[in-house]
């Protein structure tokens, strides 16, 4: 496990006991300052998110029906890839579809 250092003042924590929700808080031993570490999984769940995204599987196949990597993966369905300024003017259109029966779309 990699050391845990005092977010204020730099210096290095030791654990004191859990937090009401079950999170081991730490604290520093030169400020006195409590504190809960938060690991960063974006990277990881990204890397999910795309594996999924490019494969062929289903949501339907996942463990759970889906649902847990669906909640897992919320915040990548917002993201749009915008193509970056070059100077040129280029006429884009971006068609969306939304299944209203099962040979029914609708497009926007």
């Amino acid at each position: 496990m990699k050391a845990v250092y005092c977010p204020y003042c730099g210096g290095r924590t030791k654990r004191n006991g859990r937090t009401s929700s079950g999170s081991q808080r730490w604290r520093c031993t030169a400020c006195g300052a409590s504190t809960t570490v938060r690991y960063d999984d974006t990277a990881a769940r990204l890397e999910e998110f795309l594996g999924w995204l490019l494969s062929k599987d289903s949501q339907a196949a996942m463990p759970g029906g889906g649902r847990s990597f669906r909640r897992r993966t919320a915040e990548f369905w917002e993201v749009w890839p915008m193509p970056v300024p070059d100077g040129e003017l280029h006429r884009v259109l971006y068609v969306d579809g939304i299944w209203v029966a099962r040979d029914l779309v609708v497009l926007i």
